[in-house]
């Protein structure tokens, strides 16, 4: 990503590839390995058969965690960093 894009637009890129990619994982993965599965597998192939399904649902978790932090309600405490406005007071000679 280039270095010019908002902040909000990598968030929100973030956030769908999360939804989209969890949501695939669990749909994809749930339905032909675990639907698919031998109850005489043994215990790491049926870890090995889990392993995709917790994966996407570990994304799914990520997504809404991201889409849950807060969003300052001035952008620009949002663009700045921290330490913003004491550089600006040092730029002004105070």
């Amino acid at each position: 990503m280039s270095k010019s894009s908002s902040p909000y637009v990598r968030r929100l890129l973030w956030i769908v590839a999360c939804f989209v990619g969890g949501f695939a994982l669990l749909c994809v993965s749930g339905w032909a390995l675990v639907v698919n599965g031998s109850t005489q597998d043994s215990a790491m192939v049926t870890v090995l058969r889990w392993l995709p399904v917790a994966t996407g649902a570990i994304t799914v978790a990520a997504g809404f965690f991201l889409l849950s932090l807060p969003v300052p309600g001035d952008p620009e405490d949002f663009f700045l960093p921290d330490d913003a406005d004491g550089e600006l007071e040092r730029t002004d000679g105070k």
